[in-house]
């Protein structure tokens, strides 16, 4: 693979070899490269001219619905020099001003028709929108300034930023830059052998690191990428026929987006005849759900893929070449290139024997820069570890804990502290129950996980009804961290050492 400086490289080669070759399509619009980089270029302008910047590496926020102007402005911000953070409109206003003030945006790009939307979240920072944005297309008289902060873009520039939960209710942006998208994409598109006639059908929302091995593929290989709004998920029919006729022969989807297709029976509706890889990440897949997907769609590549944000999308994969009994587990799997994937112990010692959980930590290629305006965090979760032959590397800490099996594979064991995978998202469930104990009445609360079942139960002392409780929550908390089931209580059973004992609720 060619070495490439960052990742605007990689989408000039792909531009210049594939210009007149569709690029990406919504519901609405179609974009060829050539189209889809002139339009960015039209975004980077608007940016350069309004925000007169001088250097690379500042952020920008994103506030959109999914689609190809969508993905203009990304790419935009990226030639522009800046690294996007997508702020999925979905958020409850606090929450969303919550994400600006630890981000702290040179500006904001806002689709037109969710400017009064953003408003009510934006107190502080710039916002121009996107058809202002469309206005610098042709403006000629910016190109200079372009080629000049493109000089000023190199490997370590941040390329883009994901915001994740937080355990004292401020969310955590994790910050990826260009060398690090490179490294990982250059192998994936190697290992499950993307090509530019591969038509990757995107699911997830821009502000999920899936997005990014959909965006970057695409980048990499000239494949088209098809956006899939949000609603067709709760319209299968209209997403199977759209999954069809589009001949989509690639997914990388959240499990629960696969689930959905599964257990509402869209295969009897619809096949998916093109569909040739389907992979997933974010939660443990149900067999039972696999199973469907393989008998329907026998002759794809089904791959279980794993890795937190911190680490660029993915550090294991496991290719699936056989139907696995209820009972079973999925593997882990192989490490990719460029890495090194162990378990520690609670004294940092290296696990080699079977059956003991430790915790999985990541070293080598592609780990985030870290943690935006969060340097605690940072060097909390990114440290030093020194290893046999006495030199010393930073290392991620994931707070996942696995197991190695007696067959050497390696099996996911849960979380070593309140976090937790719901829905794809990552979630510090301690966020969830401080939303839940600033609602008046209530006295206190806690948050468990059925990792079986995949759904949250909050259990709170108060005087307030699930309902109400509930409604409150809707306000200040994305969809993804709305427990599944609340339960009042009398009182909390405590443990010798005076806490809630979190084993006695049932």
């Amino acid at each position: 693979m060619k070495n490439y400086i960052s990742v605007l490289d990689v989408i000039d080669k792909t531009v210049q070899q594939f210009g007149e070759k569709d690029a990406a399509m919504d519901e609405n619009s179609s974009f060829s490269w050539k189209e889809l980089k002139k339009n960015a270029l039209g975004f980077s302008k608007a940016i350069l001219d309004t925000c007169k910047v001088e250097e690379s590496g500042y952020p920008i926020a994103v506030f959109s619905e999914k689609s190809v102007w969508l993905l203009a402005s990304i790419m935009g911000i990226n030639y522009a020099g800046g690294f996007y953070v997508y702020i999925n409109p979905e958020q409850p206003a606090e929450r969303i001003k919550k994400i600006l003030e630890v981000l702290e945006p040179k500006m904001c790009l806002v689709d037109d028709d969710l400017l009064k939307k953003f408003e009510k979240a934006n107190d502080n920072f710039k916002v121009i929108s996107f058809s202002k944005c469309r206005e610098y297309v042709d403006r000629e008289d910016l190109d200079e300034r372009l080629l000049g902060i493109r000089d000023k873009i190199g490997s370590t520039t941040p390329l883009y930023g994901i915001f994740t939960s937080g355990s004292t209710g401020v969310p955590k942006c994790v910050v990826v830059s260009h060398q690090s998208a490179i490294d990982f994409i250059s192998h994936f598109v190697d290992i499950f052998e993307f090509t530019s006639e591969d038509v990757i059908g995107n699911q997830a929302p821009f502000d999920f690191d899936v997005s990014i091995k959909d965006i970057v593929t695409a980048y990499f290989t000239g494949a088209k990428l098809v956006l899939i709004p949000r609603t067709m998920f709760i319209q299968p029919p209209v997403l199977m026929d759209y999954l069809a006729d589009n001949k989509v022969s690639s997914l990388t989807w959240a499990v629960s987006a696969l689930c959905i297709i599964s257990r509402l029976k869209c295969f009897d509706y619809r096949k998916l005849p093109d569909v040739k890889r389907v992979m997933f990440s974010g939660e443990v897949m149900p067999v039972n759900q696999l199973c469907i997907w393989q008998d329907n769609v026998p002759n794809a590549r089904f791959v279980n893929l794993y890795g937190p944000s911190e680490i660029t999308c993915n550090c294991t994969y496991y290719d699936i070449t056989r139907r696995f009994n209820a009972d079973e587990k999925i593997p882990l799997g192989k490490i990719f290139p460029g890495r090194k994937v162990f378990l520690l112990d609670e004294n940092g010692n290296v696990i080699t024997k079977p059956d003991n959980a430790g915790e999985i930590c990541v070293t080598g290629q592609s780990l985030a820069i870290g943690y935006y305006h969060n340097e605690e965090q940072t060097k909390l979760h990114f440290v030093s570890f020194k290893q046999e032959d006495g030199s010393v590397v930073r290392m991620y800490k994931t707070g996942d804990l696995a197991k190695i099996s007696e067959d050497g594979e390696m099996y996911f064991a849960g979380r070593k502290d309140f976090q937790i995978k719901h829905m794809g998202h990552r979630i510090e469930l301690e966020e969830i129950e401080r939303g839940i104990n600033s609602m008046p009445n209530v006295e206190q609360s806690v948050c468990k996980f059925d990792f079986d079942k995949s759904k949250i139960t909050a259990y709170y002392v108060g005087n307030i009804e699930k309902n109400e409780l509930r409604a409150f929550l809707k306000e200040k908390l994305p969809a993804y961290m709305i427990p599944n089931k609340f339960v009042q209580m009398k009182e909390f059973v405590l443990n010798k050492n005076g806490k809630i004992d979190r084993t006695k609720l049932a």
